[in-house]
């Protein structure tokens, strides 16, 4: 099979590298600098701590025609990026595009784009930051899976065979992956979660230390986090997936869980310095969970305040 990862930044690294260090056959879309990088020295991978790098040689290209075939094209992207990269795929010819892209606003605009029966979906558990060429690196494996485990699914919602080959060739990577036959219900718990966990930093500038020694803090992001729930359940969606049922319990019990939980390396890479950087996708995702707000008509108060926090560094210009 022939896979293209539609980007180059830190997750469609991590994708990239691991799918072709697994044989597949990758090729990576790429620009400016890091197109360079990837020329001249593959993708270059490294787990936190260790010194030793993962070198993996890709096929590189910096643009996508309408008669570039791929078995599968994996569209890896922060949302604000998505859009203006439809049209390149609406014209491309291959059978299945796979977005990786954060979003609360449902799929109709890239199913009009690229086809309903082209579309597929997905959210991966995974990330890291690149320091100069090379990209340190998590996979969501072990204890990390309790919160999030890489997920896929079909826009119809069915378990296909194509999704189906997409997950064993993720887990055979090394990449723990999942079926979801409701995207759009889990990432909409996705943003639900993470636009008020990302808020709880922004008051302390990204510093998920800091916000970790605030329990009176932590406790109001699980209180917005409970109110981002309440919106969806008013809404008729369901929470996915399962496992986060520990949503339910008290606000100080999950409060103590996610305290300890800020207090790690694995947060300042998962949490804090994605949240640094992608502050204008951030924006973007609570926009879009705000519309879900004003068609629940619920009273948010926790989610109110906690915005309050990425709006002051908007209008502080440090987006």
């Amino acid at each position: 099979m022939r896979i293209l990862i539609y980007g180059a930044g830190v997750i469609g690294s991590i994708f990239a590298g691991k799918l072709a260090a697994s044989g597949e056959d990758v090729t990576v879309l790429a620009r400016g600098k890091r197109l360079e990088e990837l020329r001249q020295n593959g993708i270059v991978l490294t787990l936190p701590g260790v010194n030793k790098n993962e070198i993996i040689p890709v096929k590189v290209i910096d643009h996508l025609t309408s008669d570039d075939l791929y078995d599968y094209v994996i569209v890896v992207m922060q949302r604000t990026q998505v859009d203006s990269v439809l049209p390149i795929l609406s014209q491309n010819r291959s059978e299945n595009i796979v977005f990786i892209v954060n979003t609360a606003a449902g799929y109709d605009k890239w199913a009009q784009a690229v086809g309903s029966e082209r579309l597929m979906l997905g959210f991966p558990s995974a990330g890291g930051e690149r320091v100069g060429g090379k990209v340190v690196y998590f996979i969501g494996k072990r204890l990390m899976r309790v919160f999030q485990t890489t997920t896929f699914g079909e826009y119809n919602g069915k378990k296909t065979e194509r999704v189906n080959w997409l997950i064993k060739t993720f887990r055979r990577a090394g990449i723990p992956s999942v079926f979801c036959d409701d995207m759009d219900a889990w990432q909409k718990t996705h943003v639900a979660m993470v636009t008020s966990i990302g808020n709880a930093l922004y008051q302390f500038e990204c510093d998920n230390y800091r916000l970790a020694q605030s329990y009176d803090n932590v406790c109001f992001m699980i209180r917005g986090i409970k109110e981002g729930f309440s919106v969806l359940r008013k809404l008729g969606i369901k929470t996915k997936p399962k496992k986060l049922w520990y949503m339910k319990l008290p606000v100080w019990m999950i409060s103590w869980i996610f305290k300890l939980l800020m207090g790690t390396k694995l947060a300042e890479t998962v949490f804090a310095k994605h949240c640094i950087i992608a502050k204008p996708e951030m924006l973007c995702l609570q926009a879009e969970f705000d519309s879900l707000i004003a068609q629940s008509h619920l009273q948010t108060p926790a989610i109110d305040r906690l915005r309050k926090n990425i709006l002051s560094q908007k209008n502080n210009r440090n987006i």
